[in-house]
């Protein structure tokens, strides 16, 4: 590299840090959080390397204490079919030394409202499923958090930086700054009842700028990631009133142990969805449109979101911001660290950086790093930042304004061209079907006049795809122009419009303790199982007598746990009820067909008797009073009016030449117009309604 060019290098790598450093984002941990953004390198050095196919065929490669950056380069990628992994912890700590570390003095406290007391029995079931798959999935050993913790301060003691990985991406016309932010360990299940541990955890944020003209950068868009959040959702715009700012800084929340990024103070439920529960989605969008558009019936919801609540496994991540807090101008400073596809750590290793524990759920397996999957293919996250956050279709501010205007003209020169073909085929339709007419008495041109019906029908389609195509041009100029004229004025749109399913804390209420509650629902699972078991084994009752026993118990207690016992007294009521009606229509069910009978026959014939009487006055001559008063509605006789003869109306349809078809008989002069009601009179010169237009 030339002098010049390395010169050009360092002034933007500078530059790019200057970036990073002007816009760092805030983090307020929650209290008792364990794990701080520390560098990747110290944690390097302390890891062992392993290889292997299997959990049961790893072998050390290097040894902690031996490994480097330039040594975890040097051994390249695994062979195939094997994988490279790093290890923090060699030995976890054993029981023993678990509950020394956990009663040492000064150990950070938490305290939370028990999570399984925010959500029904059948979620509880499903969690203790879900705790019991961990005993025949890969987890992380117990232990590993706490020996991982006495590891981390260590290499805090030595080396004290809490730091971010930055790299600025220019593309589009858009600047990227990404931060990376690497935990030792997410210890999320450990030590804070969460779903998952591994060791390892990197997680991220972007703060997306647009340059101006004269060489500043405006802030646009911040974008956090955190869990099952995706493309639009994991953005706000910069002027979101719910974006926490200092200054040019974002303040964001980690959750506590699983270090996902949150834009708002609060406490999330996590629901880990079940397998197969996306199939069940179409059917119940189905019913709810069918509900609710067919049937006309208040509209119940999402259903697929109800489904999801009721058949997941539920979470709590923890982001009070009630604990340390990171960055400019507070207790703890950043220590920024530049990288970029010219480190070798982050280009040339694609194993995972923790333990492998092969969990068939993948939660407990450690993650790859910031460039490369737990696959070995380049995150879209690295490759594709702009994308990776959904704003792909989304030009910047200074070029929205231009981009509209260029498209409204791309739709234009669009909608002339579907004119242009629509026209062609009007033209052409009414030939093939004048055509289609003539060969109707042709008896021996059958299958060609099928042939021309087919293509005049195909016309007809094509004509009718080619105007509605029209008109939707038409309403999307329309709206492209109303779009400029309130752009011009100001006018950005709603900075939350983007969004789908934002993720949003739960209400204050329902994270208050309830002594009750939470004891019920920490003990309701276990006793259930237990109780079950003992009437079936001592056969106390019928097991039909034991289920329903046991379901009316438990509605009762846990309807008195969540104060919802007026509720559960009117879902009773409710359900008497129906079972009241069945057994009514069942033993009545003869009686009740034959009053539906009788009564569906009397309506059909007082409609008919109806609609015969409305016949009749139609068809009948107009009636009149003894004193010539018309009655009925009949209009009185026009003076001067010329009465007419039935057989001139005879000759008139039996003039020669005439080709009419029989329905098509001379009617009578229109009424004059000094008898038309006022409403309805036109001036002369006013022209008559077009024919044409659709009416509805």
């Amino acid at each position: 590299m030339t002098e010049p060019a390395i010169a050009q290098a360092d002034g933007r790598a500078a530059e790019d840090e200057a970036l990073l450093r002007r816009f760092e984002p805030v983090l307020k941990f929650t209290h008792g959080e364990l794990f701080f953004p520390t560098p990747a390198e110290r944690y390097l050095e302390a890891c062992d390397l392993l290889t292997g196919t299997s959990l049961h065929d790893w072998q050390v490669l290097v040894p902690a204490g031996e490994l480097d950056e330039a040594r975890l380069v040097e051994l390249g990628d695994a062979p195939p079919g094997e994988v490279r992994f790093l290890r923090f912890v060699q030995e976890p700590l054993n029981p023993i030394e678990l509950a020394r570390f956990n009663g040492r003095p000064g150990r950070p406290t938490f305290e939370a409202p028990g999570r399984l007391a925010r959500v029904g029995l059948l979620a509880r079931m499903l969690d203790a499923a879900l705790v019991a798959s961990l005993l025949v999935r890969g987890k992380v050993p117990g232990g590993t958090a706490a020996a991982a913790s006495i590891k981390y301060e260590a290499i805090r003691a030595a080396d004290p930086r809490v730091s971010y990985h930055g790299r600025v991406v220019r593309r589009a016309g858009w600047i990227v700054l990404q931060y990376l932010f690497f935990y030792p360990m997410n210890d999320w299940r450990s030590t804070f009842d969460g779903a998952n541990d591994h060791e390892a955890d990197w997680e991220q944020a972007f703060v997306i700028l647009e340059e101006l003209p004269g060489g500043d950068v405006q802030p646009t868009w911040f974008a956090a990631a955190a869990h099952d959040e995706h493309g639009a959702d994991l953005r706000r715009r910069w002027d979101d009133p719910r974006l926490e700012r200092q200054g040019e800084h974002v303040v964001v929340y980690p959750g506590a142990g699983s270090h996902a990024t949150y834009m708002e103070r609060g406490e999330y439920i996590m629901r880990l969805p079940l397998p197969g529960e996306q199939v069940l989605h179409g059917v119940l969008d189905f019913v709810r449109r069918t509900w609710r558009d067919s049937l006309n019936q208040p509209d119940p919801g999402d259903l697929a979101e109800t489904l999801k609540r009721l058949v997941s496994v539920p979470f709590v991540d923890y982001a009070r911001g009630d604990g340390v807090t990171v960055g400019p101008g507070q207790e703890v400073e950043w220590s920024p660290i530049v990288i970029s596809d010219a480190n070798p750590w982050v280009d040339g290793y694609r194993g995972l950086w923790g333990l492998d524990t092969g969990d068939r759920l993948a939660g407990e397996r450690a993650p790859a790093g910031p460039k490369y999957t737990r696959e070995g293919t380049v995150r879209q996250a690295w490759n594709d930042p702009i994308g990776f956050v959904g704003l792909s279709g989304s030009p910047t501010p200074a070029d929205s304004r231009d981009a509209m205007v260029e498209r409204i003209a791309e739709l234009e020169a669009e909608r002339a061209k579907v004119d242009a073909e629509a026209e062609a085929v009007a033209r052409d339709l009414p030939k093939l079907g004048i055509e289609v007419r003539a060969l109707q008495q042709e008896t021996g041109a059958a299958a060609y006049r099928q042939r021309r019906i087919a293509e005049l029908r195909a016309g007809e389609a094509k004509l009718a795809g080619l105007r509605a195509s029209s008109a939707e041009l038409k309403a999307s100029i329309s709206a492209g122009n109303d779009f400029l004229r309130r752009y011009d004025t100001g006018w950005r749109g709603d900075p939350r419009g983007h969004l789908s399913h934002a993720a949003t804390p739960e209400p204050p209420d329902l994270t208050k303790r309830r002594v009750f509650a939470e004891t019920w629902a920490a003990l309701s699972v276990g006793v259930l199982v237990i109780a079950l078991a003992v009437i079936l084994w001592f056969r106390l009752l019928p097991i039909g007598a034991t289920l329903l026993l046991l379901v009316i118990g438990y509605l009762a207690i846990e309807s008195f746990a969540q104060r919802r016992v007026e509720t559960l007294l009117l879902r009773i009521t409710v359900i008497l009820a129906a079972i009241s009606a069945i057994l009514l229509g069942y033993h009545f069910l003869r009686e009740l067909v034959l009053l539906g009978l009788g009564a569906l026959g009397l309506f059909i014939l007082l409609d008919n008797a109806g609609e015969l009487g409305r016949s009749r006055t139609r068809k009948g001559e107009p009636q009149a009073s003894e004193d010539g008063t018309p009655v009925d509605g009949a209009l009185p006789p026009v003076e001067g009016a010329v009465p007419v003869d039935d057989g001139a109306r005879a000759a008139a349809t039996d003039q020669p030449g005439e080709d009419l078809d029989e329905d098509l008989l001379a009617v009578a002069p229109p009424t004059p117009p000094e008898w038309e009601p006022p409403a309805l009179r036109r001036p002369a010169e006013e022209p008559r309604p077009d024919d044409t237009q659709e009416w509805h």
